[in-house]
Order: structure tokens, then C-alpha cells, then sequence
């Protein structure tokens, strides 16, 4: 069954829907209901023709003679001329290792020059749609002639080519002989660029030459920098890539013929030494990311560890420097296609996407967030940017305990061991440096955090800034991050999806002709319980510590900086666990090309930093408790002693307590009941707190004791107070004051004022975004605290007081924490020697408003 998204067409008029270009007719296309445009044209009566597009002084085979770049293309018939875009997907995979989660290959079945089976979906859901879509196979692949040379500028020059002929700017020929001309009249001038991992890397390859007439592109887990992809830090991951990935690319029929092509890529990869050099700087299309003019929505998977994220985190900052038009999707998978794993979603936003800049569409795609990310629970989220807003580096110590133990954490370098030592095991498994983090050190050393108070979001790159010395003048180093603590991930097995017997459909089918199905098989995401999961990694040659393409070695012994980029990430550790960084020599598993095995290392406690990419920065860092252990050290006042003065007791104040911290300058010293407050006659307990920034406690206590209230005898002989000493005149009656008449009626003291509290009347709470409005009516001055916490959270977010008047009053808290859901408010009226009053509440930010 094929889904339906036209239940309703309304035909284009001029200039009601195509900004900024010609009037449309209703041959060219219309609009659905739901403003995109709509099922019109018939994909059974589609054209389809081959294009064959000289490259003009490229000669990859070396036969000699220009390459040719075939190009396949179905378009709606009965277009009018000059109103049909383009979508573009470049790929060396067309006849080799094929297309998408089935492995679908293009064919030419019946012999007859076209194309037959069309790989993937495009065809059948945006061809009917009003567009064009093109598969252009790379040089050296399945129609094109030559060979490929690994994403190098003959290959891009092959893509760029089919937007230039397009644009009538170079030829193309309808058959290999270059008999007759063939001409791209029905294009009307705007080219989208479509595909994964190569095709993607292609297409940002296109993209990098600025070439006029691409209008968009859309990458996904695609390369931005070839030698990125292969290498890290100067280590490689293989040997001799660029040849492996030539020879699974070209058809078999042509792979002798390539031989040379392959056999320069080996003399040029430069696998002696790992360093960059001139074949590399011509597949770095990030060095040329400000020549992109062409929007892009980008797909990358958070899990893959084929085109790893530091791909996609370089180049999206690029284009943000240069405030190219972007948006960005970030799914919790490996080298998975968002077709699989988001379909309903992802063909609904694509379509948009190709709505708005190919036909010029006002949908307001554009004022959407601008980034879709998915969590560890597999629900997604949207955001205005990527590393997140409000992400900055926060600096932490990794601290030494001794030299047998793991060590800490610390916003200070710890008053720990100076130093601590480990030996390379070339062989040890990621598993096995993960294990047992309080373990043997011996072959890797642990930093842990302590156990988190809150969640704690890392967004973006960390880095290591290891200060050691080795034993050796050369040898690789690695690191990764790890979250401690029970949990459930996306599993990374089969990069986190599993194919179910369910098919979805999209677009008009032609299984009739003998072309692919239009219906796809759905996916699951998978999860796996855990303990421990590996956040992030990153490796280095310790040669090139300075430079990727001019190496250095180390003096052996001699203390050096050591910064290791790990692959960037977004991730939030759960409260309660621990975060884990772990060094080691040579990491197994992600590289399998050892440096110099058995090397020690001599790590410097004091100068060794990891900066993680913390979401709040500083303040949340702080927050979390993670990074801070240590309590404030408390001093108390001495015990205070009084004499009531009325029957209610004595006010008693003292010295204000301090506190010092090992981080926190000012820790918050706060004591019940509070200097200043009334103490009843007998001994009252003072409980006093210092809690710093992150959180940690520490109390005390000391006593005030008030003696009672002196007692006159009534004799009228001067009197005297019980315990002896002249009698106090304060409180007593006139007469008693001037030696009046002693045998006069007492005059009893004055009664004690009864310990009535302030009252708190018609409380109203307002609560919207970032903000909580309390009003209410006090039956006397007092000081109000307002604090708010998320719902049954410990913590409180935000707490602010005020010295308020007896009244209608108001009191407004801001914090930009305050975001759609539930909160526990808490209100608190204080007078001096009165009752505290507490009132809690709990209140819902909504979504709006």
C-alpha cells in the first residue's frame, strides 16, 4: 500500500508560493492540504535517460583520453520547460556494495541504455512530486569511465559536473560515443545534492567548490576531511585505505585496469608515518568550507564509529562561522540513514527542506529549531544550536590519590601524590580498561568523579591536556570517558538498529516494470542494560603532539604536553553515577597500528587538566557535586550564656560562625535558631551548616543557656535577686522604684507578648518560562524567602529573599531552569522572635506563555 499525503490538491497560481521566481502553472506542480507539494505527476510515465558528461582533462585510468560521468535521470513528464529541479545523489555504490538498508543496486535490465531499477525512495516519492531526481555515478563506477581516486578532486570535479551541465555550463552526450548533444531545457536551475557516508562526503565535497546552481545539499554521516576519517591524532586505523576502499568500489570488470590508479594511492597515503601530507590536503574539504553558498541539513549518528562525529562537529561549526542556512539532525545510532530510523518524520521534513529551497516554497520550514536531537531513552528533542546553548569548557584536575590507587576529579589539583606512573599493554581490550575502575593502575590509570548530585550534560569536544613524560622518544597515548553507573543505552551492535517483517510504503510503486518496491522494511532501536559505557575516546602519536604533518619526537623522560582530542559527543550522565576518564598507551580495538610498545609513563598529578564540554558551564559542574568532595571546614562561636529579661526568655546573638572551603571562597553558613532570635529559660542546641558551591555540608552545634528572671522578696527592704547581688529595678512597679510603701499590693510584671506569627494570606503563584511570580497579603513585616526545585528533587534551583512591609506584596524569582513541567515551591516568612512560617506549594511551567 502506498502512502497518501494529497488529500487535497490545490493548484500553484503565479507568485502566490515561488519567492523571489517565475509564475508556476499547475504542469509544473501543485500543493497538497498540508502546503507541500503534491502526488500529480505520473512516476509510471516518468522520463528517464542517461546522460554521459565529458571530464575535460581528467584521466583517472590513465588510458588516456577525458573520463566520462554517466548519469541516470527520471523526471515528471509533462513539465513545463525550465520548471524542474533537481535532486542529486552522488555515489560510487551504485553496481558495488549497492544502496541503503536492503542493498538495492541500479540495473539496466531490458539493455536499453535506461535505467530500470532505481535504488531507494527518492524516485518514487519525489518524482510524482514535481522534481527531478538524478543518480550520478562517480568516476571510475558503474557507467562512468576511469577510476576513482579516493574522494580526490577528480572525483569531486566528476559530481560538480552534472550541476554544470545541468546549468548548460559544460556538455553532456546521450551515449557513450558523444554522438548527439543532450540538453537539461526542462531544469529550473536549483540542484539539491543527497546522500550517506560517501555519497555524502561527496556531496560536501560539490558543495566546498561553491559551485552556482546547488542549491542545497543534505549529507549524511558523511566525511569532511578524508584523513579525519582514516587517522587520529596522527595514528592510522588501517593500511592502505585508499586502495581497499578503491577496489571494493570498482567493477570487478575493471579492476585490473585501475591497478596504477591504486598502486599511486599507495605511494601517496603516507601510511610510513601517519602524518598529513599533499594527498590528504586535497580530500580536506573542511579547509575549503567557507566556499559553501548552499544550504544544508545535516544527519549524523551520535553511536557511529564509522564516520565518527568529529566529522560532523568540525564541519557544522564551518558553516556556522560563516552563518550558512542549516539545520541538523543527531540520532542515538551508528552509520544508520534517518529513513530507517525516523521515516514518518525524516521524508516529512526532507520534503519540506526541498519544498522551500527548490521550488522556493514559503512553509516556514526555516523558523523551526534549528537541531532535532535524539536521547539515551530514544525520545527526541529540539534545541536552537548544537554543542547546546549554554555549553562551555569547564577545566577539571585529574587528581592522584597514590600511586596504587585510582584518582579523583577535582576543580583544584588535590593535595595527593605528585605523580603517578603506568606501562603500556598493546594488547589490553577497551573492556578490560574499563573494568574494575578502582582496580589494578598498572597498565592504565582512572579519574573518577564523585558519585553526581544532579545530571550532569556534556555537549561537544573534550580534551585531555596531559602533562607526563615516557620513557621512550615515541609512543601512542589514548583516552576515553566512561559513565559509571546502572543504566540503558542504545545498543551499538548492528549500529543500534534491527530490522523488523513490517514495510512501510512511500511513493508511487512501479514493481510492475521490474523496479524496486516502493515499500521498505521499518527498523527497531534496540537497548542494552549497562554499568559502564564508554562516552567518548580519542587517541594520539605522541610525535605529533604539535603538529599532523610535522612530526616530532619526545625526549625520553622529559615532561611534555600531551593534548588529546577525544571524538566529540553529547551525553548526560545520570545522577548518581560517576564519571570516569581513563589513560593509556596504545588503544586496542580503535587502532589496530601499535606505537612503541611497554612504554611507562610518569603522569603530573599537578598540570593535568580534562576539559569537558559541560552544558551550564561552571555553575553546573558545581552543581553537580561531582568534582568537589571535600566539606567546608566549620568554626563555631563559644557557648553563650544569658539572663531572661521577661518571662519569654532572653534575645541572644553572637559572633557570626566562618567557614573556609577547599573551592568554594564563601561557603554559606546559615544557623537554627538564628543569632539575634529569643531563647526560652534552660539550654537551647544551635545547629549551624556551612555548605559550599557544590553542595557539601558540614554542622555543628554549640549551646545558649538563659538563666531565669530575677525574683524581688517583697519585704520592701531593698531587696534582693535570687543568688544575691543588688536587685534590678527594670520591670518593677513605680512604687517599689522611689521606696514607696512596702505594704503595698505587688504590682505583677507585665505578661509576655505571645510568639504569634506573621500570617501568610491570599497566595497566588504565576509560573511561565524562566519565571515565578508569588503574590500575597502579610499581616505584618517580615522577611520572605521564596525557592523553587524541580518536582521531588532535593536541591533547590533557585532561592530569593526579600525585607517586605505588611500588605498586598509580591516577590518574582527568574532562573532560566524554570522549563515546561512540574515544580515544588517553597515560601518562607520570617520575623524576629516570632514563628516561621512555611508554605509549599507545587506549580506547572507550561509549554507556552
Amino acid at each position: 500500500m502506498v502512502r497518501a499525503r494529497t488529500s487535497l490538491v490545490v493548484l500553484v497560481v503565479a507568485a502566490c508560493v515561488l519567492l523571489g521566481s517565475a509564475a508556476a502553472s499547475a504542469s509544473t506542480f501543485s500543493l497538497g492540504a498540508d502546503g507541500e507539494t503534491a502526488d500529480v505527476f505520473n512516476y509510471h510515465l516518468a522520463t528517464r535517460e542517461r546522460v554521459y558528461i565529458p571530464q575535460t582533462g581528467i584521466d583517472q585510468d590513465g588510458v588516456g583520453g577525458d573520463d566520462d560521468v554517466a548519469i541516470e535521470i527520471m523526471r515528471p513528464a509533462g513539465a513545463d520547460p525550465a520548471s524542474v529541479p533537481a535532486i542529486i545523489e552522488p555515489s560510487p555504490y551504485y553496481t558495488q556494495l549497492c544502496r541503503g538498508n536492503e542493498t538495492q543496486c541500479l540495473a539496466d535490465t531490458d539493455g536499453d541504455g535506461k535505467n530500470d531499477k532505481w535504488p531507494l525512495f527518492l524516485d518514487n516519492y519525489f518524482v510524482p512530486r514535481g522534481y527531478a531526481v538524478i543518480l550520478a555515478e562517480a568516476d571510475g563506477t558503474a557507467n562512468s569511465t576511469g577510476c576513482p581516486l579516493h574522494g580526490g578532486p577528480g572525483d569531486v570535479a566528476g559530481m560538480k559536473s552534472v550541476v554544470d551541465w545541468l546549468n548548460d555550463r559544460v556538455a553532456g552526450y546521450s551515449t557513450a560515443a558523444h554522438a548527439t548533444r543532450v540538453f537539461a531545457t526542462w531544469h529550473n536551475g536549483k540542484a539539491a545534492m543527497i546522500g550517506k557516508s560517501y555519497d555524502g562526503t561527496l556531496t560536501e565535497g560539490v558543495a566546498a567548490t561553491g559551485v552556482s546552481g546547488l542549491t542545497t545539499i543534505v549529507p549524511e554521516s558523511a566525511i569532511d576531511d578524508w584523513y579525519g576519517y582514516s587517522r587520529m591524532g596522527g595514528i592510522r586505523f588501517n593500511t592502505h585505505y585508499p586502495r581497499t576502499l578503491s577496489q571494493l568500489v570498482t567493477d570487478p570488470a575493471d579492476v585490473t585496469r585501475c591497478a596504477a590508479s591504486r598502486a599511486f594511492m599507495d605511494g601517496s597515503d603516507g601510511d610510513a608515518t601517519g602524518d598529513r601530507n599533499p594527498f590528504w590536503e586535497e580530500r580536506d574539504y573542511l579547509a575549503r568550507v567557507g566556499n559553501v553558498t548552499a544550504s544544508v541539513l545535516a544527519v549524523h549518528g551520535l553511536q557511529d564509529d564509522n564516520v565518527r562525529m568529529d566529522n560532523l562537529a568540525s564541519w557544522w561549526a564551518g558553516l556556522k562561522a560563516d552563518d550558512v542556512p542549516r539545520k541538523l539532525w543527531l540520532m542515538r545510532a551508528g552509520h544508520v540513514d534517518p529513513f530507517d530510523l525516523r521515516r514518518a518524520q525524516w521524508v516529512d521534513t526532507l520534503h519540506q527542506w526541498f519544498d522551500h529551497w527548490l521550488y522556493g516554497i514559503d512553509n516556514h520550514i526555516m523558523d523551526q529549531p534549528a537541531v532535532d536531537i535524539q536521547a539515551a531513552d530514544k525520545t527526541w528533542s529540539t534545541a536552537s544550536d548544537w554543542p547546546a546553548p549554554g555549553t562551555a569548557p569547564v577545566a577539571v584536575h585529574l587528581q592522584a590519590t597514590t600511586q596504587a590507587a585510582a584518582g579523583a576529579l577535582g576543580f583544584t589539583p588535590g593535595d595527593g601524590a605528585g605523580s603517578v606512573t603506568w606501562t603500556d599493554a598493546p594488547n589490553q581490550s577497551e573492556t578490560t580498561m574499563m573494568n574494575t575502575p578502582l582496580g589494578s593502575q598498572a597498565s592504565r590509570r582512572v579519574f573518577l568523579s564523585a558519585p553526581l548530585r544532579h545530571d550532569l550534560r556534556i555537549s561537544g569536544t573534550p580534551v585531555v591536556d596531559l602533562k607526563a613524560s615516557l620513557s621512550t622518544t615515541q609512543s601512542n597515548l589514548g583516552a576515553l570517558i566512561v559513565d559509571y553507573g546502572a543504566g540503558t543505552q542504545v545498543t551499538r551492535s548492528g549500529d543500534g538498529i534491527t530490522n523488523t517483517t513490517t514495510r512501510t510504503c512511500w511513493g508511487q510503486d512501479n514493481t510492475a516494470a521490474g523496479d524496486f518496491s516502493a515499500c521498505y522494511l521499518e527498523v527497531t532501536q534496540p537497548t542494552v542494560a549497562v554499568t559502564q559505557w564508554r562516552v567518548t575516546k580519542g587517541i594520539l602519536d605522541s610525535s605529533n603532539r604539535a603538529s599532523l604533518s610535522v612530526p616530532s619526537l619526545v625526549g625520553a623522560g622529559a615532561p611534555t604536553d600531551f593534548p588529546i582530542t577525544l571524538i566529540p559527543q553529547d551525553h548526560v550522565f545520570a545522577a548518581g553515577h560517576q564519571i570516569g576518564v581513563i589513560l593509556v598507551g596504545d588503544y586496542a580495538g580503535f587502532s589496530s597500528v601499535n606505537g612503541t610498545a611497554g612504554t611507562t609513563f610518569t603522569m603530573d598529578t599537578k598540570a593535568s587538566t580534562v576539559s569537558l564540554p559541560i552544558v551550564g558551564g561552571t555553575a553546573a559542574a558545581t552543581a553537580s557535586g561531582g568534582f568537589d568532595a571535600i566539606t567546608p571546614t566549620l568554626t563555631l562561636p563559644a557557648d553563650q550564656a544569658a539572663q531572661a529579661t521577661s518571662a519569654a526568655g532572653a534575645a541572644v546573638s553572637w559572633p557570626a560562625p566562618t567557614a573556609t572551603d577547599d573551592q568554594d571562597p564563601s561557603p554559606a553558613v546559615a544557623c537554627t535558631p538564628a543569632s539575634g532570635s529569643t531563647f526560652a529559660v534552660g539550654a537551647t542546641t544551635v545547629t549551624c551548616t556551612a555548605t559550599d558551591a557544590s553542595g557539601n555540608v558540614t554542622t555543628g552545634t554549640f549551646t545558649v543557656t538563659v538563666g531565669a528572671q530575677p525574683v524581688q522578696d517583697g519585704g520592701g527592704g531593698g531587696g534582693e535577686t535570687i543568688g544575691g547581688g543588688p536587685a534590678p529595678t527594670d520591670g518593677l512597679p513605680p512604687a517599689a522604684q522611689t521606696g514607696g510603701d512596702a505594704c503595698a499590693p505587688a504590682t505583677a510584671p507585665p505578661a509576655a507578648l505571645d510568639n504569634v506569627p506573621i500570617k501568610l494570606s491570599g497566595l497566588r503563584l504565576t509560573a511561565r518560562r524562566g519565571s515565578l511570580l508569588a503574590a500575597f497579603r502579610l499581616s505584618g513585616p517580615a522577611t520572605v524567602t521564596l525557592s523553587v526545585k524541580r518536582h521531588g528533587a532535593k536541591r533547590a534551583l533557585k532561592t530569593t529573599s526579600s525585607k517586605l512591609k505588611a500588605g498586598a506584596r509580591s516577590l518574582r524569582l527568574k532562573a532560566s531552569a524554570l522549563k515546561p513541567g512540574r515544580f515544588d515551591v517553597t515560601i518562607t516568612v520570617r520575623a524576629t522572635g516570632l514563628k516561621t512560617v512555611t508554605v509549599r506549594r507545587t506549580v506547572t511551567v507550561p509549554r507556552r506563555g
